[in-house]
């Protein structure tokens, strides 16, 4: 194996030094407000580390090299064989994720998410996500050929209202002749996201929805279709969360590329 000259590694540790300054600048511009709009500030978190999320496809098993997705500049994964025991079919993770979806249950997304401390109000607007599903894309899409999916959210802190945690809508009450509802069928009696109070308004009601509190290491498994947002983080420090999304099956384009991952769960 050729190791890289003296002066090629000096140039290498330069680039890297410099990206960093460059990736702290932008979390520190994004963490107090500085930017000029969501969208600005959306890019300095993606810039800074702060959200990730996978966007190549791949056909492999989740215990394959291609899920390592994340990499450095140098092609070295950086996923722990750890997170791949969880999402596998006996894991803490993949165990669930078999018994809520099937034996035919795919690896389809995955995010990796902080939530910086807010500032100033602009701050508090922008870390705060409306209300929404995780399916809606869908929808607005219209090109795909859907499978019911969930995501199981991963709190890497202790999360609570103090932090921006999650805030759930429970699906509408349905009769009995609907008990074979899906979810996306159940969601449809919801009301129009535009009439529920913003996460981000100081008189959040506490009757809307159910607010999460739960301690870190603690793992909330969701419908692709329930609504659901998060409000600010006030505290003083960051709020992490990793969350794998799972299919039940692979999740098409109409021209039959896959969307994003569609690796089979293995033990």
């Amino acid at each position: 194996m050729r190791f890289p000259s003296r002066a090629r590694r000096s140039r290498l540790f330069e680039r890297a030094r410099k990206r960093a300054l460059t990736n702290r600048a932008s979390f520190n511009s994004a963490r107090t407000g500085e930017s000029e709009d969501g969208e600005k500030r959306w890019a300095a978190l993606e810039a800074a580390g702060c959200v990730a999320q996978v966007n190549a496809p791949t056909s492999s098993s989740a215990k394959d090299g291609d899920v390592n997705h994340r990499a450095r500049d140098d092609g070295s994964g950086i996923c722990d064989a750890k997170v791949s025991e969880t999402v596998a079919r006996d894991g803490a993770i993949g165990r669930v994720v078999i018994a809520l979806l099937g034996s035919d249950a795919r690896l389809f997304n995955d995010q990796y998410v902080v939530k910086p401390p807010a500032r100033n109000g602009a701050a508090r607007r922008a870390s705060c996500f409306e209300w929404h599903h995780d399916s809606q894309w869908c929808d607005d899409d219209g090109k795909t050929v859907y499978a019911p999916y969930l995501s199981a959210w991963v709190a890497l802190d202790d999360v609570s209202e103090e932090n921006g945690t999650l805030r759930f809508l429970p699906f509408p009450p349905i009769d009995r002749s609907q008990s074979c509802a899906s979810h996306r069928e159940r969601a449809k009696a919801y009301p129009e996201r535009s009439t529920l109070p913003s996460p981000a308004a100081d008189d959040m009601e506490d009757t809307c929805g159910r607010l999460l509190t739960v301690r870190a290491g603690s793992v909330v498994f969701f419908s692709d279709a329930i609504l659901h947002c998060s409000g600010p983080n006030v505290s003083d420090s960051s709020r992490r969360a990793w969350m794998p999304q799972f299919s039940s099956g692979p999740i098409f384009r109409e021209d039959g590329r896959p969307v994003s991952l569609t690796a089979k769960l293995v033990q």
